[in-house]
């Protein structure tokens, strides 16, 4: 027994022996591009099934066979390469980025889909590139990113900051903003956390949102925030500080050149100067040492002066075991403004979960809320408002007399006394989102999900508006009060909406064709309330609570509202071979916004795809990796017409005095209509998708007619029926455009880099009415054959220069003479009149660019991006432009007005009277706001994996940013091109400088 004992131990050994010989063991580590180690890669051996996975440093050790000489390694986002030994126990590998052109996989409605097989129009961009720049609100960071999406940022002020989304131009007279869902759930985009998103889809086209039905008329933007990943838990902070200066502000006159440019102005009207040369000649001589009788001030200058400073403060905690993977952040951000209690904050979190019960069962629990307190002074930004004040005031009057006390201003309203101490408008926002999910799949390729989302929102304002006294130098006396009484508006709005979504989906394949099926049931309720109060006479105005003002004037007010939407929907996916594409949609949807008969629509589309790269007879061609044809047609609604406008809705507070005593009443103030319907959208689109030299240059094209029907339209009534004008499906739009992508990447050497551009255009046009317009409000008209809102007013033809010239035109307005400017008379009647009145201009933004660039070299990266506007107008009066208006100063490029000895000036001649000739609506205040824009630069510099891998230091990267740096553009001095048309009540937009750190541990 012992004997065989020990020659089956010795059997053993040579066994273990000849085994031991047989393998070995390989050890190393995975970077991606950045030498930043990459946790959770994978990483096995040609031919062998074990294998191992990356740790948090990126490291790995494997044992493999002797004859082992490749290694095959993946990570999610990352092009797979297989790896030659070569004889080596370690080796360095570093990963690329997967072709993020047309094999990346976007988000689509209700799932995801490989972008090779869309055939739908959809752009996206990763988080990664949103957060390059550093703003507030996420809106902002899109600008310039993708084509067919126009951003604009027409404000600056903290907490207002944001962009404006226009998907494939404006498709409606009414809302034209996107539909935007968080991880299926509508919400709104600048809530979103910048750091927390992992990628951004825009899905432009109907066959790409016709899924979402009534909601899609303007285009849906999908956002997928990040979730947590198995393995070890890693934490991440990303913090950033710097300021923000405007990017242009007016270049005012000082004191002198103003009261000698208005003494001109009043010449030229035939009236004596204002200001005698005995008085100039004083106010020269003694403004330097008697400032509270000869002011000389610079209104920008004393009433801007906040420090513009910003942070910004996140920190995620992201990991978790093969069954539970976790992701949680908090965030804060604090904004200041350049104009002293122009403030915004913001605090976030979220919490997205996600726990394997069993293998075909799986929760997922996702919360998320923020708390956004802004700070405004009281007033806002209109007539009275410190901007429009700083913009109008003359140089003459006082902000600050040598004691301390407010100047008068003119006329009693001092911006520098209403930002200082003229209340505030306290503005809280509070928002909460619950999801929790339910994903079962019963047997293979199946899947059911079951979701319920609440999302509460509330938005407390206080409004404190209140008195502050001016003063003449020397009085005691106050000169003026403004406002007479101190008055406090505060109000609370509340709201709730609940979301339910039933997802069924079958994947199946079978030879070469593949069948993708969902099937799915949503339900959406919302209820909203609120409640106001106000008070006026505060006998102690810094007390400033609702039981501190006066009983004599005191209203309170309340309301509610709420609306359903309930819908079905389906889409089918088929593929033949990777090659020939098919999708089908069909939502139905109903709603409560519309009378029983009118609730339900249905939303088909319909697209196809051929990928002609796949044909034998291409399929050899080296340099082409993808070529690709679409077409799509679908149908879209719009639901967004108020809650009730199908309903004869008697209004309760419209009360009456019988007896000089109030009464409470109701009365029915509109018309109503019950055969309102939904607005319904068409778009038709044709595209190709191109991929060469290995996808390193990938190309997307895309051609579109989009027509709107059925918008919402007030058509005249006779005004015997005494009630307001009832809205009808009247109007139609239509929308053609194109958009071409263009994408260069090559990380082939140590210098690898990216260029990104993009191009779209869209013409705009009002083509039905039914017979009526056109509308015109102000200096803009929607009538038939023109872009929505187009700016309407007179034809300049240029400006008088002889008096013979104005004997021989056409009768103007008022007194003209030489230097005023000459209106065309487009009906031939020899008289100018509201008659001659024509479309001008266009303010809808045309050939809209951007142009994105990256670069690192070892551990140095460099990102710059361009974005602009190739054609759009904007329209500017009032203050804005018009020298002397409504008592108000001159701008330095002014003074290049018109005299017989400057006939080419670019302003008029000088004029003080606001209902003068020269100051109509007319294309001669008409701008071109056409553009070319450093919007981004960023200078990074990554820590070597050499020194950090030592570390419990897994990532440290330091940066500094720009954001709007500099601007090419024909606008006046002082006038953003993105600033809209109107006159000078709008916050500025402003420059960004921040430096920041980002830490992975």
């Amino acid at each position: 027994m012992k004997q065989v004992t020990f020659i089956l131990l010795l059997l053993f050994l040579f066994a273990a022996t000849r085994l031991t010989a047989q393998q070995k063991t390989v050890s190393g580590i995975v970077t991606d591009e950045q030498n930043q180690p990459l946790a959770g890669a994978n990483v096995v051996g040609a031919g062998e099934s074990n294998g191992a996975v990356t740790d948090a440093r990126g490291r790995f050790t494997l044992s493999l066979g002797q004859a082992t000489a490749t290694l095959k390694v993946s990570y999610i986002g990352y092009a797979p390469q297989e790896v030659s030994l070569a004889g080596k126990n370690y080796i360095r590998i570093v990963l690329q980025p997967g072709a993020v052109g047309l094999n990346e996989v976007v988000a689509v409605g209700y799932g995801t889909q490989k972008k090779v097989n869309l055939t739908g129009s959809v752009s996206s961009v990763s988080g990664v590139d949103l957060v390059k720049r550093p703003v507030m609100r996420a809106s902002a960071a899109l600008e310039g990113m993708m084509p067919d999406v126009a951003v604009t940022q027409s404000s600056g002020q903290p907490g207002a900051d944001g962009g404006s989304i226009r998907v494939r131009g404006v498709g409606t007279l009414g809302n034209s903003d996107p539909l935007v869902l968080i991880d299926g759930i509508q919400g709104t985009l600048d809530g979103v956390e910048s750091n927390d998103i992992e990628s951004m889809s825009v899905l432009k086209d109907a066959s790409s949102s016709a899924i979402y039905g009534s909601r899609a008329a303007n285009g849906v933007i999908l956002v997928t925030t990040k979730r947590g990943e198995e393995g070890k838990l890693k934490v991440n902070y990303n913090a950033y500080a710097g300021w923000q200066r405007f990017t242009d502000l007016q270049d005012f006159t000082d004191g002198y050149t103003y009261m000698t440019a208005l003494n001109q102005a009043f010449r030229n009207e035939g009236r004596d100067p204002l200001y005698t040369d005995e008085y100039l000649a004083a106010y020269q001589k003694n403004k330097a040492t008697d400032p509270d009788h000869y002011p000389d001030v610079d209104w920008q200058k004393a009433v801007y002066t906040g420090s513009g400073f910003l942070q910004h403060h996140y920190l995620s905690v992201s990991g978790g075991s093969k069954t539970v993977r976790v992701m949680g952040s908090v965030a804060y951000q604090d904004q200041k403004g350049e104009i002293p209690n122009y403030e915004s904050q913001r605090y976030s979190f979220r919490l997205n979960t996600t726990a394997d019960i069993t293998d075909n069962f799986q929760v997922r629990l996702d919360l998320s809320g923020r708390h956004s307190p802004t700070l405004s002074p009281a007033g806002g930004l209109g007539t009275y408002g410190v901007l429009s004040e700083v913009i109008r005031q003359p140089p003459i009057y006082p902000a600050l007399l040598s004691d301390g006390r407010y100047g008068i201003g003119l006329s009693g309203t001092n911006p520098l006394a209403r930002v200082q101490d003229g209340g505030q408008v306290n503005t809280v926002y509070e928002s909460f989102t619950g999801t929790i999910q339910a994903d079962y799949q019963p047997f293979k390729g199946a899947e059911v999900t079951l979701n319920f989302t609440p999302t509460y929102g509330d938005t407390w304002t206080k409004d404190f508006f209140k008195s502050v006294s001016t003063y003449e130098p020397g009085s005691e006396s106050p000169a003026f009060t403004f406002p007479v009484k101190s008055t406090l508006n505060e109000n609370d709005s509340r709201s709730l909406q609940t979301t339910t979504q039933l997802l069924l989906k079958y994947n199946t394949n079978f030879d070469r064709h593949d069948f993708h099926f969902l099937a799915g049931y949503e339900q959406i309720g919302y209820h909203t309330d609120g409640f106001g109060a106000f008070r006026d006479n505060f006998p102690l105005p810094d007390y400033q609570e609702l039981n501190a003002g006066s009983i004599e004037n005191w209203q309170n007010s309340g309301t509610a509202a709420e609306w359903a939407l309930r819908s079905w929907f389906g889409r089918l996916n088929y593929d033949f071979g990777s090659k020939y594409l098919l999708e089908a949609n069909l939502r139905v949807d109903g709603s409560s916004r519309f009378a029983s008969g009118n609730q339900y629509s249905a939303f088909p589309s319909f697209s196809a795809g051929w990928r002609i790269s796949e044909e034998p007879f291409l399929k050899d061609v080296g340099w082409l990796s993808e070529l690709k044809l679409r077409g799509s047609w679908g149908k879209l609604g719009n639901q967004e017409i108020g809650n009730y406008p199908f309903a004869s809705v008697i209004n309760l507070g419209v009360n009456y005095i019988f007896g000089g005593a109030p009464a409470n009443g109701a009365a029915q103030q509109a018309m109503s209509n019950r055969d309102i319907s939904w607005e319904e959208t068409t778009t038709s689109d044709v595209g190709v998708d191109i991929g060469l030299l290995d996808n390193k240059l990938n190309i997307v094209y895309d051609y579109y007619v989009r027509n709107t029907t059925g918008i919402l339209l007030q058509l005249p009534i006779p005004a015997i029926v005494g009630l307001s004008v009832p809205y009808q499906n009247a109007g139609g739009v239509k929308n053609t455009g194109w958009g071409l992508a263009v994408d260069y990447r090559n990380h082939d050497g140590a210098f690898k880099y990216r260029i990104g551009f993009n191009l779209s255009d869209v013409k705009n046009e009002v083509v039905d009415l039914q017979g009526t317009g056109p509308y015109i409000s102000d200096y803009t008209v929607i009538k038939e054959g023109y872009p929505i809102n187009s700016i309407f007013g007179y034809k300049a033809i240029g400006i008088f220069q002889t008096q013979e010239q104005v004997d021989k035109a056409p009768v103007q307005f008022g007194n003209y003479a030489p230097g005023d400017i000459i209106y065309a008379d487009l009906n031939g009647d020899g008289v100018i009149d509201a008659d001659d009145r024509t479309v001008i201009g266009d303010q809808l933004p045309r050939f809209t660019f951007g142009l994105n660039f990256s670069a690192q070299y070892k551990d140095f990266d460099l990102s710059v991006a361009i974005q602009g506007v190739g054609k759009k107008d904007v329209f500017l009066y009032k203050d804005a432009v018009w020298a002397f208006f409504n008592a108000g100063k001159i701008q330095t490029w002014q003074l290049d007005y018109w005299t017989p000895e400057n006939p080419d000036a670019k302003y008029p001649r000088l004029i003080a009277e606001t209902t003068h000739n020269n100051f109509q609506n007319s294309s001669f205040w008409n701008f071109n706001s056409a553009y070319a824009r450093l919007k981004n630069v960023q200078i990074g510099y990554q820590l070597p994996a050499s020194i950090t891998s030592r570390t419990f230091i897994e990532k440290l990267r330091v940066y500094v940013t720009g954001q709007n740096l500099f601007t090419l553009d024909h606008m006046p001095k002082g006038w953003d091109p993105e600033r809209p048309s109107g006159n000078a009540s709008v916050y500025p937009i402003t420059s960004t400088y921040v430096f920041g750190i980002d830490l992975t541990f």
